[in-house]
């Protein structure tokens, strides 16, 4: 199977590993109620199972659209940074899919402009915090990124990042996130009881004895996402070397490399270069 092909299938499969995984919950949820004596109509089982699937992937749309309301430690951009992240973004565009992403309109000051949802981005105040992206639209860069990267580099991270976008892999991300709610609530219901034992004896004991049953139940969310968190740990690897391949196809590949062997990550640099020869 060609390198091409199998990322595709990687692509696909962490689709469907994030599709089961809201399923399995919701179903879950349903087969523990019937359980406990809660009688649910058909209808109210059709309803939960849509609602969860709109909440876990609806939500991060939500979030994207009003998510200057929620990033701590980010700002907008100012009106240079802005200018220069769109031109580069733009002749990313311009490269993957002229036809499809751009629309020539006369009498406009810029004859060029996009067609889908306008790329927003958020610069991270803390330099070290590493550049990524949100949602289907969010591009988040580190302040300490800007002044370092020439444009080629940069450029290479928004390849990488519109990959990410351009493929709904945030989405997928969220999703996921989302979807194993309940498994954070056992967690966090863990880190409670140590917290009282830290405490005192009497307190955890006390805490232990409010939420045993809770965490029961939720002790099963908690192994099944324990066992999709490995699957998909797996499958992550191959969801970035699937970007990194993006990359290169549209020309980006140098500058991605160039950046990464300036930040000390030599072994996905190493990576790159094999894309860069391969493709």
């Amino acid at each position: 199977m060609s390198s091409a092909r199998w990322l595709s299938v990687c692509r696909w499969a962490h689709v469907l590993l994030v599709l089961g995984y809201v399923f399995l919950t919701i179903i879950m949820i349903i087969v523990l109620s019937m359980v406990f004596g809660l009688r649910l109509a058909n209808w109210v089982r059709w309803v939960m199972l849509a609602g969860w699937f709109l909440v876990c992937y609806g939500g991060v749309f939500l979030m994207d659209w009003i998510g200057l309301l929620f990033w701590q430690g980010c700002r907008k951009p100012i009106g240079s940074e802005e200018e220069r992240l769109s031109d580069l973004v733009h002749d990313i565009l311009k490269r993957v899919d002229p036809d499809k992403h751009w629309i020539e309109r006369a009498r406009e000051p810029n004859p060029v402009e996009w067609v889908y949802p306008k790329v927003r981005f958020l610069i991270q105040n803390d330099p070290k915090r590493p550049n990524g992206s949100f949602g289907f639209r969010t591009i988040l860069i580190s302040s300490g990124t800007l002044p370092l990267a020439s444009d080629g580099e940069l450029q290479g991270i928004l390849a990488h990042e519109l990959g990410h976008l351009r493929d709904g892999e945030r989405v997928m991300e969220a999703a996921f996130f989302t979807a194993g709610l309940l498994a954070q609530l056992f967690r966090l219901g863990c880190r409670l009881i140590r917290w009282g034992f830290r405490v005192s004896v009497a307190g955890g004991l006390i805490l232990l004895g409010i939420l045993s049953p809770a965490l029961s139940l939720l002790l099963i969310f908690y192994l099944v996402d324990g066992v999709f968190r490995v699957l998909r740990l797996g499958l992550r690897r191959w969801v970035d070397f699937r970007q990194d391949a993006f990359a290169c196809r549209i020309g980006c590949g140098k500058g991605l490399q160039a950046w990464l062997t300036k930040t000390g990550l030599t072994a996905n640099a190493s990576r790159i270069r094999r894309l860069e020869k391969m493709l």
